[in-house]
């Protein structure tokens, strides 16, 4: 009996490639033939997880393919939130699309979501960076919104906070998929205040992320962004000129070359202007690991999410005196993927 088509929003195209079959249908990931399918200057490095797509399975959509190779028992729906996670990827390119017919030779390749990804929803008091005079810091997870109108979640980091420490108020926001400090205040009336501080620019706020390529030890790109494209739910800036376009500055330090393929830098957005790291990034030709809308999906290590830590952020005391410094450490996600990039040669 055929299958029934796999529910989805719509489809991509993807690579051509192919790949070497070993036993087991994986792709020999050693295999330099295979290494050289992918665009000049890319690599691919297939994981342990890999597999090829064989003749019976030609003509497979994605989505069921993966239910039928993913281990244990996956439902369609958490099939479905796997490849919204970013964590599927074909002949290399990154796929959110369960529809895509599969063809032979194609390499399927997944990471599953690991113990930290699924406890996103849960206070942690290890988290909790500064709560003192009215200032409250969390080093919030990467893919958990700040807000309730961030993302359509039952949970998000304000509830998290107000059910664990008591009524907060939101300031500023980063993505759900970008890590780090995000600052709250136990009152409306500080909240006031510290929003005035950020419009003031008041506030230095310092990110850490992981890029393709080898950018300029040091810089600044300074452009006006406009709205590219806009949907319910969604938004694509870029540079361009109009009377709405918002002037972007953005500076940056390297801070370490990852293997042959990635550069660890850290960054300071002089305004603080919708994903204007990410677009500069993209633009100069080193998009951050992971983007899924300003990169090309053809990231060497296959990453679930943007590769952006907000690491470090300066505030004025509400008090007076001294100003407020607060960090946060890299997360184990990018760790991991700066490790796995000095494994890679060229």
């Amino acid at each position: 009996m055929p299958r029934k088509p796999y529910a989805s929003g719509g489809r991509s195209s993807g690579g051509r490639s192919g790949g070497q079959q070993n036993r087991g249908g994986r792709p020999q990931t050693g295999n330099r033939r295979f290494q050289r399918q992918q665009p000049k200057g890319v690599i691919y490095k297939a994981s342990a997880n890999a597999k090829v797509v064989t003749t019976p399975e030609s003509g497979i959509d994605l989505g069921h393919y993966l239910a039928d190779n993913l281990p244990g028992k996956w439902s369609v729906r958490a099939v479905r939130r796997l490849l919204g996670q970013g964590a599927v990827t074909v002949n290399g390119q990154l796929e959110t699309f369960g529809s895509r017919r599969l063809k032979k030779g194609e390499i399927v390749d997944f990471s599953l979501p690991s113990t930290d990804d699924q406890q996103i929803d849960r206070f942690e008091p290890k988290r909790l960076l500064f709560d003192d005079l009215g200032v409250v810091a969390y080093d919030k997870p990467a893919g958990l919104a700040v807000t309730p109108t961030d993302a359509g979640k039952m949970w998000h980091l304000q509830k998290l906070l107000g059910d664990a420490i008591g009524n907060v108020h939101p300031v500023h926001r980063i993505d759900a998929d970008t890590s780090g400090i995000v600052l709250f205040a136990r009152s409306k009336l500080l909240a006031e205040e510290m929003t005035a501080w950020f419009r003031d620019h008041k506030v230095k706020k310092t990110y850490q992320a992981i890029v393709r390529g080898y950018p300029k030890e040091s810089g600044e790109r300074r452009t006006y962004l406009v709205v590219k494209d806009a949907q319910p739910g969604f938004e694509k800036w870029g540079t361009g000129r109009g009377q709405d376009a918002r002037e972007a500055l953005t500076k940056w330090a390297m801070m370490e070359r990852l293997g042959a393929y990635g550069t660890l830098v850290e960054v300071e957005p002089a305004t603080g202007r919708h994903h204007q790291i990410r677009i500069h990034f993209s633009e100069m030709g080193h998009a951050l690991y992971g983007d899924r809308v300003y990169g090309d999906r053809r990231d060497p290590v296959l990453c679930k999410r943007h590769m952006l830590h907000a690491s470090k952020v300066r505030i004025p005391r509400p008090s007076g005196g001294k100003p407020i410094a607060i960090r946060s450490k890299l997360p184990r996600d990018m760790e991991e993927l700066a490790e796995e990039l000095k494994k890679l040669r060229e």
